[in-house]
């Protein structure tokens, strides 16, 4: 029995031992937790904002595509006589680069012309001699359907002696060759022609800055295989709907008439483009807090910060333009945030 009460008596006093040493430490920690006073202002650095010249440079990374660029197929089937090119020409408007054989063609044509003639000159002397009634109109009319119908079948058979020339049809290079002398055509491509003169290079362009893109406006062109190069281009053209992610195609036009710096379709280019000179409100980079899709601020009014919405433009390296939630003048809290809540007292320092 003594025992029991002894056990007891040591489980009590353990507990109480460690109740004591729980409050104890309570005490301690409600002692170390920091408890900002009211009364006392959080010292932080602010920088109005200001009305700025903004003239900010636009860099967008596309590819370079052809001018021009036309699959030759032939319009009449034949033998293939002549080829007067090789992959890699340079070729003149005009110049003939494939003869299709036109040899029965040639052999109908010349009939056809025989037959021509020989129906204009038996209209002539019907004519003739209708003046004194041995000919009836309707033999007339007959004699001029006749010539209508020789002239017909003549400028067909011109048409398709013509198209058994394939000629270039503006000036550029042969960047495919898939024929040779003997085969027969049937209506596929036998050559690719490529205006490389001149580039396009295609670019895609966020929907907020889209509007700063005008046909004929001039850009700055560049490409890693020519480092340090520049070349002049032109927007040729800006289009007028959005892709999925709201980006806009537009088209650089470049001259590549520099053959010691070729340009060539495929490669990776950089367009730039300057925007007009506006005046706008800037305020530091620092002073943003919260996400791109929501941007926020703290102001200080009458010595409290305020935490406001904003619309932001234009993000350089040290500044941020405001489009909308900000007024010039208004002090924006660049450092101290840490310590900030909506209404905190604050004191600006140098």
């Amino acid at each position: 029995m003594k025992t029991k009460v002894l056990i007891i008596g040591v489980i009590t006093a353990i507990l109480t031992m460690v109740t004591f040493t729980l409050r104890s430490n309570k005490h301690t920690v409600e002692a170390n937790i920091y408890r900002p006073d009211p009364g006392k202002r959080v010292l932080v650095q602010a920088y109005p904002a200001v009305y700025e010249s903004l003239s900010p440079e636009f860099t967008y990374t596309g590819t370079f595509r052809p001018f021009r660029e036309v699959m030759l197929v032939p319009q009449v089937n034949g033998e293939v006589k002549s080829i007067y090119f090789s992959e890699g020409d340079h070729v003149a408007a005009g110049s003939l680069l494939i003869q299709i054989d036109d040899e029965l063609l040639q052999a109908q044509y010349r009939s056809a012309a025989a037959s021509y003639e020989n129906a204009k000159q038996s209209l002539a002397r019907h004519t003739n001699a209708s003046t004194s009634g041995a000919v009836s109109d309707m033999q007339l009319d007959n004699l001029k359907l006749n010539v209508t119908t020789a002239a017909s079948y003549l400028e067909q058979l011109a048409k398709q002696i013509k198209l058994c020339k394939i000629v270039a049809p503006f000036t550029g290079t042969m960047t495919l060759r898939s024929v040779e002398p003997g085969s027969v055509t049937g209506g596929t491509a036998v050559a690719r022609i490529t205006d490389l003169d001149q580039l396009k290079l295609e670019i895609s362009v966020p929907e907020k800055e889209i509007n700063m893109f005008r046909t004929t406006d001039p850009a700055v062109v560049a490409s890693d295989v020519f480092p340090g190069k520049f070349f002049a281009g032109k927007v040729e053209y800006v289009s007028s709907r959005a892709d999925e992610a709201h980006n806009y195609l537009v088209r650089v036009v470049v001259r590549n008439d520099n053959y010691s710096m070729n340009l060539k379709a495929g490669m990776y280019g950089t367009a730039s483009l300057r925007a007009n000179a506006k005046q706008t409100l800037m305020i530091p980079r620092a002073a943003l807090l919260g996400s791109a899709k929501n941007p926020q601020v703290f102001v200080v009014e009458d010595g409290v910060a305020m935490l406001k919405q904003i619309r932001t433009g234009f993000t350089g390296s040290e500044s941020i333009e405001v489009s909308e939630g900000l007024q010039a003048g208004d002090m924006v809290v660049t450092t101290g945030h840490i310590n900030l809540s909506a209404g905190t007292q604050v004191e600006i320092v140098k």
